[in-house]
């Protein structure tokens, strides 16, 4: 799930959820022998690879501990991961509740390559000489996804019931899907179905992160265009020029030998860490990154209350996940 949550996106939200199911039509216990109402979830979780999930605040590399001000106010995807796995075992309790065991494969299987919308590993472009060694501009391996789990298709009863509609919307062209019935077997279904009422248990119906990711991106823009940066990024240019390489910001230099699929050639690694070398030479990053943080700090200020507001929500829906994974 994104981690900007809105209200308009609860059925959405829901859909997707029911994308992501292993389900089982019989009642009871599942395979394990475990009551539906535990944490299956949290169980399965276990067997996820943490290791390889990005990290909000870089640990090498010239970003090393780099953290700006915005980003006490961001999702980041271990945040995201606790939320859907929450939703998931609520709606597994759910659906018990009208006879369907359902069992939801553990989130955190498939990691996106940055922990949150600063993405401080490369927001002043690449950081980690060690990474550029093996990979030029590319991402590594273990930051492309980890292997998901195959998911059968749901019931329609159990569609009805979990999304509160007849159908799952798998693309944006698809049709908007029909309300479900308002009962099944003579219960009611819950508004949105099971998804939306595991959401209104935690509160993240309208948990919205978009005036933070708005910020965050007008302060790297803004930042880039001060006085600072702009002459550590001349000087990061004719650093580069010396080593034989002509572009003009950090921004364009994985376009000096572009990237293919596959392992990267000996000319981006060259270029990639020529790169680093340059901002590690003119300081680059730690001047960007405190102009950065300079700008951060007055939208901060500037925009109090609405921020404040949303990390007491951010901290209530999160109290509330661990609550729901702990049972």
């Amino acid at each position: 799930m994104s981690r900007r949550r809105t209200g308009a996106l609860v059925a959405a939200t829901a859909t997707a959820t029911a994308a992501a199911l292993i389900t089982s039509c019989s009642s009871g216990h599942d395979a394990a022998g475990k009551d539906p109402k535990t944490a299956p979830v949290a169980d399965a979780g276990s067997n996820i690879d943490k290791s390889v999930w990005p990290k909000a605040v870089p640990n090498s590399g010239l970003a090393k501990d780099l953290s700006l001000p915005l980003q006490a106010y961001m999702q980041t995807y271990q945040d995201t991961v606790a939320l859907d796995n929450a939703e998931r075992n609520l709606e597994t309790s759910c659906m018990a509740e009208y006879g369907f065991t359902v069992t939801f494969p553990p989130a955190g299987q498939t990691p996106p390559p940055s922990a949150d919308d600063a993405n401080m590993p490369r927001r002043y472009g690449i950081t980690d000489r060690a990474t550029a060694a093996k990979y030029g501009y590319g991402l590594p391996e273990d930051s492309q996804g980890q292997k998901g789990t195959r998911m059968p298709a749901l019931t329609k009863e159990q569609v009805e019931v979990l999304t509160g509609r007849t159908s799952i919307r798998n693309n944006p062209t698809d049709p908007a899907p029909e309300p479900a019935p308002s009962t099944y077997q003579g219960k009611p279904i819950h508004k949105d179905g099971c998804a939306g009422w595991a959401a209104d248990q935690l509160g993240n119906r309208n948990l919205d992160f978009s005036l933070v990711s708005q910020l965050d991106g007008e302060s790297v823009t803004q930042s880039q265009r001060t006085p600072a940066v702009q002459e550590a990024i001349s000087a990061w240019s004719k650093c580069m020029n010396t080593k034989g390489y002509t572009v003009a910001t950090p921004y364009d230099a994985d376009k000096v030998v572009p990237h293919a699929d596959g392992a990267p050639s000996q000319g981006e690694i060259n270029v990639a860490l020529a790169d680093i070398d340059c901002k590690k030479s003119t300081n680059l990053v730690e001047i960007w990154f405190n102009e950065d943080s300079k700008i951060q700090d007055q939208q901060i200020k500037d925009h109090k209350s609405e921020l404040d507001a949303l990390g007491t929500r951010k901290t209530d829906v999160l109290a509330a996940a661990k609550k729901a994974l702990n049972g």
